[in-house]
């Protein structure tokens, strides 16, 4: 599932921009827009961030959104993640942007 996401980081050799998953592939960035898109398995998108997603269709790495991602929601796929993946505390907190 392509998703736009938020880029992490500073930039810099010790932290470079990041995506803040811990699976996905083919990504395209632009860093000075922070964003991102990435292709996100299936299995690592909750079905409400896959409704928001499909709801609010982005095109392109710079028109904002056109309403934010809720911070539940970011939460909850955080909480989803630590769970998919085993951890006591969530590590991964992705956010469509």
């Amino acid at each position: 599932m392509i998703i736009r996401l938020a880029l992490i980081g500073s930039g810099t050799q010790t932290d470079p921009y990041r995506i803040d998953l811990p699976t996905f592939s083919g990504v395209v960035t632009n860093e000075t827009t922070g964003r991102a898109f990435a292709d996100v398995p299936v299995s690592d998108v909750p079905a409400d961030v896959a409704a928001f997603v499909a709801a609010y269709p982005t095109y392109d790495l710079t028109t904002p959104l056109p309403v934010p991602f809720p911070p539940a929601l970011a939460n909850a796929w955080a909480e989803f993640l630590a769970r998919r993946y085993d951890l006591g505390n969530a590590r991964w907190h992705p956010v469509v942007f």
